[in-house]
């Protein structure tokens, strides 16, 4: 069992609410996951995530009607029964259009920080743990990439490839989203390495990708996994600013963001067409953040008393 260092006062990690029924030590990641159904907030925002996750699933396969589909009623009109949330300025259903886009903002978050993770990973590690001039190269890297705008570095992969889709946003951005998680890695690694632990091993004659893998990793996993969490929803917002400009996917593909554009134009005449999804972004940003927020403190050794 891993159990959480002792407070800087002396009081054990752990009292005796802190144990299993059964009478063995919370683990660590039992602990956190004790603190954080502990939080409300957290579980209302993952049960908002949970919900987004199932109705993009179904989207996959079904949505009311074609998201394509014009004039399956009376442009700009209100919520009816048949449509619960109205028709657009084109008559297409907004539910459908909804269903639709909760799978735009899920790939383009999930998919933005899982690269962005991936690359902040590596590049960190190599800096923290081999310093020198790898250390200086990787932070001369990190310097340049954070004097870059995301929009500056979307245009160019568009101007390159001559694409507009969400491979061109995920890249986009990854390419800036990685610098957080690469200098929590470097900061995390830097501190790791000089531990009993890690000295110990190196003793021995392990492999550096063993003690990176085995030792250093695992030990950095949490403040990682809370790291990539605050990266969806800014993934999701600024696909979202991107479609609202014209740079997100190509029409008929419905994106929330593209929604909000296309509903501003008549704001006064149907506020609902942009109501809707304004809402709908605004819901799932604050749910990846509650439940960022949540891991966080959970995972928080001097939260833990």
């Amino acid at each position: 069992m891993v159990a959480a260092p002792a407070p800087a006062d002396g009081a054990p990690a752990f009292t005796a609410s802190d144990t299993y029924e059964t009478g063995t030590e919370a683990t660590l990641w039992q602990d956190a996951w004790r603190r954080l159904r502990r939080n409300r907030l957290a579980m209302a925002g993952g049960v908002v995530i949970l919900l987004l996750v199932v109705v993009a699933a179904i989207a996959q396969f079904w949505t009311p009607y074609p998201v394509w589909l014009q004039s399956v009623g009376p442009t700009y009109q209100g919520p009816s029964p048949r449509h619960p949330f109205g028709l657009d300025d084109s008559g297409r259903d907004i539910l459908s259009r909804l269903m639709g886009g909760a799978q735009i903002s899920i790939v383009v978050g999930v998919g933005s920080s899982s690269l962005s993770t991936l690359i902040g990973i590596v590049l960190g590690v190599l800096a923290g743990y081999y310093r020198g001039w790898v250390d200086g190269v990787i932070s001369l890297l990190i310097n340049i990439f954070y004097g870059l705008p995301n929009l500056l570095i979307v245009l160019l992969i568009v101007a390159v490839t001559q694409q507009r889709g969400l491979g061109s946003i995920i890249l986009a951005i990854s390419l800036t989203a990685w610098l957080g998680v690469a200098r929590l890695v470097r900061g995390m690694t830097l501190s790791l390495r000089e531990r009993e632990f890690v000295e110990a091993a190196r003793s021995v004659g392990t492999r550096d990708r063993f003690i990176l893998t085995r030792h250093i990793l695992p030990n950095a996993m949490g403040e990682i996994i809370v790291q990539a969490n605050f990266v969806i929803p800014g993934a999701i917002i600024f696909e979202a600013f991107l479609s609202y400009l014209g740079f997100g996917v190509k029409p008929p593909t419905p994106s929330w963001g593209a929604m909000c554009a296309e509903g501003f134009r008549s704001l006064q005449l149907a506020p609902h067409i942009i109501l809707v999804p304004a809402a709908a972004l605004c819901l799932t940003l604050m749910a990846f953040n509650f439940v960022g927020d949540g891991l966080r403190d959970a995972l928080d050794p001097h939260m833990r008393k």
